[in-house]
């Protein structure tokens, strides 16, 4: 059964803070703000889109700028931080794609994913994710967030099947 979920999917979206990082807040004397992404999560992007999947990012986080920037280093168009329900940010994507929710694998962390990973086709957390979420995924990672979760999910899973 998770192999025709797997099959189904076209399109990846993902949170950030626990799952494209490890969750933490790093802040220089500045005030400044730093994330450490993981070179291997941007070549699993990168390899999904070349086999025409498409990637998405979706977080609640603070760090605007910082997300979209590591989006378009990667080639990833549908990136949004902010305050938005991420079901409504989602939808908006997908419908002009013709894409249906059971066609779409979320990767999220923390309780304010769990809404997005019930209604998606195949839901996905890192190792290190609460366990309310871990509770709720179809596919619970080996490697926590930051660790290359992500890659993981596609070598894995996602290019596998």
């Amino acid at each position: 059964m998770i192999k025709d979920k797997i099959n189904a999917i076209k399109l990846v979206a993902t949170d950030v803070d626990g799952t494209l990082t490890d969750g933490g807040m790093y802040y220089a004397e500045s005030g400044d703000e730093f994330k450490k992404f993981n070179a291997k999560d941007g070549m699993a992007m990168k390899m999904l889109m070349k086999v025409g999947k498409k990637v998405a990012i979706i977080s609640h986080g603070h760090s605007k700028e910082m997300v979209h920037r590591r989006a378009r280093v990667l080639g990833v168009d549908m990136c949004y931080v902010g305050d938005k329900p991420k079901v409504d940010v989602l939808r908006a994507w997908i419908e002009p794609l013709g894409l249906e929710m059971h066609e779409i694998a979320y990767v999220g962390d923390d309780v304010n994913d769990i809404e997005l990973m019930k209604l998606v086709g195949l839901s996905v957390c890192p190792s290190d994710a609460v366990r309310a979420v871990r509770e709720e995924a179809d596919i619970v990672l080996s490697r926590g967030g930051g660790e290359a979760a992500f890659r993981e999910l596609v070598d894995d899973y996602l290019l596998r099947y």
